[in-house]
Formats: C-alpha cells, structure tokens, sequence
C-alpha cells in the first residue's frame, strides 16, 4: 500500500512541476497534502530517478527532458483491467482511489481501436470475488499511518485485542502494511511489547501521529520477518506432511495453498502435500475443515 500511494505521488509531483515551472516547495506541499521534508524527499528521489529537476526561482525541468509515451496491446490491458477491478475492491483505501485514478488516466490516451476492445472483451473476464474488509469509514486512519510509514514517524494508538478483549494504548514505530486474509495489517516495532508486532487496522480505534520519528532497522523486510507463516500468525518454523484423500484430492491439488507447498500423488487418487510453515494454528484451522479426508503424517 505504501509504495502504491507515494508513486501516486511523485507522479503528481512531477506533474505540477511540468505544468508550472518554477512552482515551489510550499505550494508542492499544499498541493500534495504532505509536510515539506516529504516534498524534499520526493524531488531527491526523482533525481535519483534521473528526471533533470533543478531549482531557478521555484523548480523546474529541464525542456530537453521527456517521458516516452507507453503503448500497450490488447492483452496488457485488459491484464490491467483485471488487476484494476480487484484493487478497486480495496473500499476506503488509497488503492482505490488511486487505481481507479490511473485507468481513467490510461483510457484517456489509449488509441479508440484498443480503448473499444478492452471495453468489449472485458465483459469475458470476472475477477473472483473475495470477502473483503471495508474500511471507508476508516480511510482517514489509513492515511495517518501510512504517513507515519514514509516520514519515519511514531504512531499512538489505542488498539483493541480480541484474543484478550481490551483495548491498550502504546506507541509503535510503523515499518509497513501486510496484506493477509482480505485484510490489512500494520507491521511496526510496539514500545509497549519492546518488539515488532502485527495489528489488524480495523482494530485500532484510535491513532495520533507523533513529531518524534525513528529509524527503522536497515535489513528489515516484511517479506523475511513474515518467513513461512501460513497467514499472519508466525513461530518456530516447521514441516507439515498431510495425506489428503482420494474423494478431497482434486480439490486440493487445485490450489497452490502456500509457496512452501510440494505435492505427491498417491496410487488411490489420493495425495500427499508438504508444507514448511512457521506457526501451526492457522494451517490447522486449515485442516479442520476437511475432517477426516485430511490426515497429518
């Protein structure tokens, strides 16, 4: 989520510079609703990028660069059709909006013939539909934490736990977003606990973004610190082998169910899936639900 929002971003930095040569940092601010060391941070990364941005009475581009026009076939946009339709979705988050944003922006230009064909063969294609968390009632906490996320900044919240049902308030340091189970989760180290930890957003009642900021650890990853979890659940990592039967076989074998996940047929029709997970509740809720045509070997 975080990246999604902040390419948005510089794309709109980059824009009212174009369009207004000389506009400056305090305007760019306002403009994007961020504070003017995000503004700072945003013209930086796109020198980095290589945009000629320089500052003469405002900033501005250099007239010998531009950005080459995209041109996309038929099957690269209705890719982007689909993957349009299931982040629009995503109710009350910067997904949709910004999605929803940037398919009109591509329309606009896209050539009549590949416009009109992508309208067309559209109707052919359904994304599945999943149960989803609406948080359009929540976009305003969305957006303060993921604030927090790319300026660096501690968050307060006051965060309901249903495992212990009470709400506590503590300070966290948020590092990024998790998307998990149709839901989004905050992943940042908590003062309270002295260690990183995952909070469902829809059970933070409360949050205030703090002036102090902090510097996350710099071989910190989501992708490493989540590790083999079947879900969000994490702890000690280790192997599952279960036998599924003949009569839940297909079924199963449809699915590629976790990353870690090998599959061996049995002579029966039966099949035979091993997994190496950290944390055993998930997947075993998991298993439950095929009784006993699952057994664990």
């Amino acid at each position: 989520m975080e990246k999604a929002s902040k390419l948005w971003r510089l794309l709109k930095v980059f824009t009212l510079i174009e369009g207004k040569p000389g506009i400056g940092a305090n305007e760019l601010s306002e403009c994007c609703e961020v504070s003017l060391r995000t503004i700072y941070r945003d013209v930086y990364l796109l020198k980095l990028a290589g945009i000629p941005i320089y500052y003469q009475q405002g900033y501005r581009i250099s007239p010998e660069f531009f950005l080459p026009p995209v041109q996309f076939d038929l099957t690269e946009m209705l890719s982007l059709v689909m993957g349009a339709e299931i982040l629009s979705r995503q109710k009350g988050t910067p997904f949709q909006r910004g999605v929803e944003s940037a398919m009109e922006k591509i329309y606009a230009v896209l050539p009549t013939g590949i416009r009109e064909a992508a309208h067309r063969e559209a109707v052919h294609f359904s994304p599945a539909w999943e149960p989803t968390v609406d948080y359009e009632k929540r976009l305003p906490l969305l957006e303060l934490l993921e604030k927090g996320v790319e300026e660096n900044r501690s968050v307060v919240i006051s965060y309901h736990s249903l495992s212990r049902d009470e709400v506590t308030e503590r300070t966290v340091d948020p590092y990024g977003f998790l998307f998990r189970s149709n839901a989004w989760y905050l992943v940042g180290y908590c003062h309270l606990r002295g260690e990183i930890k995952i909070f469902k957003v829809d059970r933070i009642m409360e949050a205030e973004l703090l002036e102090k900021t902090f510097q996350p650890p710099e071989d910190f990853s989501i992708r490493d610190y989540m590790g083999d979890a079947w879900q969000v659940l994490r702890g000690e990592s280790r192997q599952v082998v279960v036998r599924f039967s003949p009569q839940v076989a297909p079924y199963v074998k449809e699915c590629i169910w976790h990353f870690s996940q090998r599959c061996q047929d049995c002579e029966d029709g039966g099949a035979i899936l091993t997994f190496r997970v950290s944390g055993l509740s998930e997947i075993c809720s998991w298993l439950m639900a095929f009784g006993g045509e699952a057994e664990v070997l």
